[in-house]
């Protein structure tokens, strides 16, 4: 298959300017298009959506990519973005992870080759990317969830931001001795979760000491109950618990109880993202909602300016969730 390291090697220039010239990111010559143009011709190299750009035609198909699209998570964001593609006279054309056993390279070629002319990518879990993968995406793309490289838009929410407004709440309700039940230590979002919840205690002068108040779960409701066993047996005057998601809340609360423990007023328990069984837990979940379907409304706005050749500004977009107070606090 003929690559954009051929087109460059035919038009005589660096692999860069063909890539700048396909995706409009940077000004480029009319004559370097020409001779980029001719090498595309020449060598028969399927176009991708931005090659077709110099051509001024587009195929009105938007790929997307997302783990597992059967998920709340990825079904919630994809609602989003099929709105503003719609209102762009576009489609979205959907793959998963599953389907390409989390191969994110072969499933980004499977959307190049269907003629796209732009891809959203949404990981399930947050994380940092090595740079390294920004090569991948050699078509208008935005990450959501993820961060790769300044070059590719991306959408993302403010972890950090919400662990730090479960900490003021907390305390607004008069929790003075608190404590988290984080997610796995090297999972990104649990690590911003947890820096905003112990920088928000800091402003508020709440003495906090992580190496006795904090313990690590790994986002399972039993790993909740276990990290609350473990927090109380070590420190019976807690009266508060953030926890880094719902699922290791419910587990926390069903912890509790056994224990004898009253919810509210003995301890205060806050969850995270709002999983469909928080409101009707026995006793209902404070959490946080993250906002999905603002998520995709925006990477799609971001992918229309970049096919159109613009540079979204700010092209690393931040949402704060919004906090949900139910019973558990």
């Amino acid at each position: 298959m003929v690559t954009i390291r051929d087109v460059a090697a035919a038009a005589g220039v660096s692999v860069s300017t063909v890539s700048h010239a396909l995706s409009g990111k940077r000004p480029i010559s009319q004559a370097t298009k020409d001779k980029i143009r001719n090498a595309i011709d020449q060598l028969g190299y399927e176009p991708n959506p931005a090659a077709r750009a110099l051509r001024t035609t587009t195929s009105g198909v938007i790929g997307f990519f997302a783990f597992d699209i059967t998920e709340m998570f990825a079904a919630r964001i994809i609602h989003g973005a099929e709105k503003v593609a719609r209102e762009n006279n576009s489609y979205l054309l959907f793959t998963s992870g599953v389907e390409f056993g989390n191969d994110l390279d072969s499933a980004i070629e499977f959307l190049r080759r269907r003629r796209v002319d732009g891809i959203i990518a949404a990981y399930g879990v947050r994380q940092a990317v090595r740079p390294q993968m920004r090569a991948v995406f050699d078509v208008p793309s935005v990450t959501v969830n993820t961060f790769i490289h300044e070059s590719i838009p991306s959408v993302q929410p403010d972890d950090f931001e919400g662990g730090r407004q479960a900490a003021l709440h907390l305390v607004s309700r008069g929790a003075r001795k608190l404590a988290v039940i984080a997610g796995p230590e090297m999972r990104l979002a649990s690590m911003e979760r947890l820096a905003g919840f112990t920088k928000a205690l800091e402003e508020c002068g709440i003495v906090f000491d992580a190496a006795h108040l904090v313990v690590h779960g790994d986002f399972s409701a039993e790993s909740g109950a276990r990290g609350l066993d473990a927090l109380l047996d070590a420190s019976p005057d807690i009266d508060a618990i953030f926890c880094a998601n719902d699922y290791m809340a419910a587990g926390a609360i069903n912890r509790a109880q056994e224990r004898g423990l009253k919810i509210p007023s003995e301890l205060r328990i806050v969850g995270y993202d709002d999983r469909e069984f928080a409101s009707f837990w026995p006793i209902p979940i404070t959490t946080f909602a993250l906002p999905l379907e603002q998520m995709g409304e925006t990477s799609a706005t971001m992918l229309f300016a970049r096919i159109d050749g613009r540079v979204p500004d700010p092209s690393r977009v931040m949402l704060e969730p919004s906090l949900i107070v139910r019973k558990s606090s």
